[in-house]
Formats: structure tokens, sequence, C-alpha cells
């Protein structure tokens, strides 16, 4: 038998480190179904007064086992454990490079309400490890709540091409400046531009601010290393509109939960909304027509406010498999005193 340990990432507050020794072991246990070695004992383990997440497997891990641990938001550092006489050892393995862009992207700005970067790098791999798609597919991910584009960024990490909607203009003015500042900054080549996606007249015009780059001009000229970057100022229940059928293979959204975080309701109305339940309802229709088959929804979503059980009916009556049993379920976590955080995992089938 094999054991491996995983040094957790200490985070960027230490109220959410403390809290996510379950989340990271739950994200953990998804990842092992789909490693090509055979993963049991998936625990919180100490040793020396220092915790870890620790695995067995019967063989060792292969390349594409590393490429997949490598990317899970807690993973600071892989060790494989051995006893060599009467001492414990632990043997460094190094993870795999996978960053287009540089992680300290998603972490540059700052703003009251921001998710923190870890748990949305989180969501993110919970989508794609349940889905019928992995981090060799050129992804395509959408996040139809994007505020100032934390789930953009993360997925800008992982080079896929990444698409937002978001209902104020000011959010996404502050998201596309942000961005073609770092563009410049770090040297990447890129164009940038406004397109029109909705709208017969004039008036009722819906506008996508996208970019267009890569790391050197020749990758740019490549339409297969190219990557893309869009935010559209619009209404996330207007999404089949916008995009074309099955354009999307994640869909990964936080979910309006607190002051700092709102939405429109109905379509006629111009209150803010904080009710998930209410905006789920209208967005999911559109949101299951512009995903692929096999493609997955995250969401994040206080659950003080609504049950895990409600969400999860109204995923099951929009034509989604909601994934309801272990480790599924070990997500939800106190943010504070208002707020318990969880997120439902559904895939379009």
């Amino acid at each position: 038998m094999k054991k491996y340990l995983i040094l957790q990432h200490p985070g960027h507050n230490r109220v959410y480190y403390n809290l996510s020794g379950q989340l990271a072991l739950s994200e953990l246990e998804i990842a092992t179904r789909r490693l090509d070695a055979d993963c049991s004992d998936s625990k919180i383990d100490e040793l020396e007064k220092v915790r870890y997440l620790s695995f067995t497997t019967e063989e060792d891990i292969t390349d594409h086992d590393l490429e997949i641990l490598s990317r899970l938001s807690f993973v600071f550092a892989i060790f494989r454990l051995e006893q060599r006489e009467d001492q414990t050892c632990l043997i460094p393995i190094s993870k795999v490079d996978y960053e287009y862009v540089d992680n300290k992207v998603s972490s540059l700005m700052k703003y009251a309400g921001k998710t923190n970067e870890l748990f949305t790098k989180m969501m993110i791999n919970v989508g794609l490890l349940s889905s019928d798609f992995d981090y060799n597919h050129k992804i395509q991910l959408l996040d139809p709540v994007a505020g100032r584009g934390t789930t953009l960024f993360e997925g800008v990490v992982y080079g896929f091409d990444v698409t937002g909607i978001e209902i104020e203009p000011k959010s996404v003015h502050e998201t596309t400046v942000f961005f073609k500042k770092y563009m410049e900054a770090e040297r990447f080549k890129h164009t940038s531009g406004q397109r029109q996606v909705s709208g017969q007249k004039k008036s009722e015009a819906i506008y996508m601010q996208e970019f267009e780059y890569a790391r050197t001009k020749e990758e740019f000229k490549s339409d297969q290393l190219r990557k893309k970057l869009g935010v559209v100022t619009g209404n996330s229940q207007e999404a089949a509109n916008y995009f074309k059928k099955n354009s999307f293979h994640l869909i990964i959204g936080d979910l309006p939960y607190g002051i700092a975080h709102g939405n429109k309701g109905a379509a006629k109305s111009s209150s803010i909304t904080r009710n998930p339940s209410e905006l789920l309802s209208l967005c999911l229709p559109q949101w299951h027509q512009v995903l692929k088959k096999g493609g997955v929804v995250v969401v994040a979503w206080n659950s003080f406010v609504v049950s895990r059980q409600k969400l999860s009916e109204i995923f099951t009556d929009n034509g989604f498999e909601v994934f309801t049993e272990a480790p599924y379920d070990g997500f939800e976590h106190l943010v504070d005193r208002s707020i318990k955080r969880d997120i439902v995992v559904a895939r379009k089938k």
C-alpha cells in the first residue's frame, strides 16, 4: 500500500483555513474518483501536530493523477509517506505547473463581499471533476452572477475561455478595466472590444466586453491557443438570448446571499433579490439551454435562507441530475452569524 499526504494551503485568512478541512476532504474525495490509481481511506490526518489530508493507493499515482491533484484548491505540497527503519519520512512530489496566468490575478482586486479565491477554485474543480469533461478539454466556463470577476479570473488561471453575466454596469467596467491593465502589465498579447449579443433596437441592445489574449504573439495567432474572456452587461435570466445552445462545459456562480450581494428578481421587477430559490427558478431554464450535455452547474448559496432540499428540487424540475450523496453533502460551512454557505452540484442529463 502507498500513502500520500497533502499539506493544506494556509489560505488568505485564518477563519477560512480553520473551516476548510471538511471542504478540502470533500473536494479530495471527488477528485480521487477520477484518478488512475485505486484510492481509499481519504481522511484528515495529523503528523507531528501538523494537519494533512491523506489517502492510500495500491500503486503509485500516475502523471495524470498528479495533474488532477496539483489543481485542487487546498493543495500546498504533496508527499509520499515512507517508513525507513525507525523513521517516518515525507518524500516531496513536485506539483504540475498548470497555471496559464499567475494565480495572483484573482486576488489583486479588493472589495467588500468578495468570495475567497480558494473557495471559488474549489467550486470550479468540483464542477469539472463531476462533469463528463476534464482539464484537457478546451473548457468554456460561464459565471452567470459574475460580480467583479473572481470566478472568471480563476478560470483564466486554468487557461479556460471564460464568460460572465453581470447586471451592474459599474462592476463590469471595473472588471474589464482591471483585466486590461493586468494584460498590459504582464505583457500578454491581447485585443479588447465590445460586441452586441442581444436586442433588436438600440435601446434594447445588450453588449459583451471581450478580450482575446495569449502569452506570446505566436500563440495569439493560433485559434487553439488564443484565450478569451468576456463579460455581458445583462440579466442572467436572459442567458439563452446572449449565447448559443450547448455553449458551456461549466456554469459556476456564487448566488446573492449577503449585504454586498444582490440580483434582479422577476423579469419586470427593478428590485434586488437575495432569494436564491427565486433567482434559480427564473434562471435555470436559460442555463440549461446554454450548458452542454454532461456539463455541470455549481452554485454557492446561504443555506440559512433556503434549504438544500428546496434548491435540489428546483434543479431537478429543470432537467438536472443533482449530486446529493457523500461527499457532495460535505461543503456546508459557517461564514458569519447570518451566512451559512453551501454548494449544489448538478449535471445536465
